[in-house]
């Protein structure tokens, strides 16, 4: 069995509704009769009944909650992922304040957890939806307080750890893709410069999550080579290809042996989406990295994500970037622009 999450109102047709809830700042999952596992009130949405309907009659009828608050989460799809045979669900976020008896129905008993048992109906559902609601919940709770909660739209570790602690001090808590329980949209990046390319990538997200998001975008720039041989935006594509690690490592170590140490620069770009009325984007002097080089001669070290890295001298030390303190090479890889583009954004939303 295999389980799908997406924004609310992504599917259509739904079949079923599944109530996650919440009783005493507890999970309340009901037990049937004829089992010994514990699932969430939930079921088929009868002909002519909304899904809200639905859900508010499952809730009621399975755990006996006679007042209680409710909204929609996400859409799910379960099946089998090979044949395709599965069907649509709306899943709705309850918390309950009153329950009373359960009305005669096929559910014996509701109980109270702290966290998910392990003898679960549906196994294969339930935890996935609850991680959904979980993950949403840092987002809603946390960015309407002081602290805010973004996604960052990468999926490497190395950036978006660099990325965490620079702003750490802005009081700005960052996830990145792999912590996103929804499927993840398909952000074709064609744009021609760095801001076109990051806000493919942000709206992208966002039209998927329905969550704050933000993303960067690179090119890498050469003094005194031939246009032909520009990375610009197509850092890691070269002649069509997408490089590895090692790959680029070769390409660009070629390069400079070709050439010479090469100077190089790098513009970056970000976008940013809280919602529909709040988008902003930028590709300042100020984001741009310090000129630095690049040479033939690699560093023995590596870090997943950033091969670059490993050929890159700071020119005002004349050291490899590994050879930096710790938070200056996180300045190089998220330059102060970044700060100030985020307080800025901040302020004016």
């Amino acid at each position: 069995m295999n389980t799908k999450v997406y924004r609310i109102n992504t599917l259509k047709e739904y079949k079923f509704v599944v109530v996650l809830s919440e009783y005493q700042g507890k999970i309340l999952l009901s037990r049937h009769k004829d089992r010994t596992t514990w699932e969430t009130q939930g079921g088929h949405i009868e002909p002519g009944e909304t899904p809200l309907a639905a859900a508010k009659r499952e809730l009621y009828e399975e755990s006996g909650a006679i007042d209680f608050t409710i909204e929609p989460l996400c859409d799910y799809w379960a099946g089998n992922e090979e044949t395709r045979d599965g069907a649509n669900g709306m899943v709705f976020a309850a918390r309950i304040l009153s329950l009373g008896a359960i009305p005669d129905s096929e559910m014996a008993e509701v109980k109270q957890f702290e966290e998910l048992p392990d003898n679960l109906t549906y196994a294969a559902i339930t935890p996935k939806l609850f991680a959904t609601w979980q993950f949403l919940q840092k987002f809603l709770e946390k960015t309407s307080r002081s602290q805010k909660t973004l996604l960052y739209g990468t999926g490497n570790p190395a950036k978006l750890a660099s990325m965490q602690r620079r702003l750490a001090g802005l009081a700005i808590e960052v996830v990145g893709l792999k912590e996103v329980p929804f499927e993840l949209p398909e952000a074709e990046e064609n744009g021609v410069t760095p801001l076109e390319n990051a806000g493919i990538k942000a709206r992208a997200y966002y039209q998927a999550f329905g969550i704050p998001v933000f993303s960067c975008d690179s090119g890498l720039y050469f003094d005194n080579v031939p246009e032909e041989v520009q990375p610009g935006v197509h850092v890691r594509t070269v002649n069509g290809k997408y490089l590895t690690d090692e790959e680029m490592l070769a390409h660009y170590a070629g390069l400079a042996e070709q050439y010479g140490n090469l100077t190089a620069r790098y513009r970056n770009a970000i976008s940013l989406v809280l919602d529909e009325e709040h988008c902003y984007e930028a590709m300042e002097e100020n984001m741009a990295s310090e000129p630095f080089v690049i040479t033939s001669k690699p560093h023995p070290m590596r870090k997943k994500g950033f091969p670059l890295d490993s050929l890159s001298i700071d020119i005002k030390t004349g050291k490899y970037y590994y050879d930096l303190e710790a938070s200056a090479l996180d300045q190089v890889a998220v330059e102060d622009g970044f700060l100030e583009f985020f307080q800025k954004a901040f302020k004016e939303a």
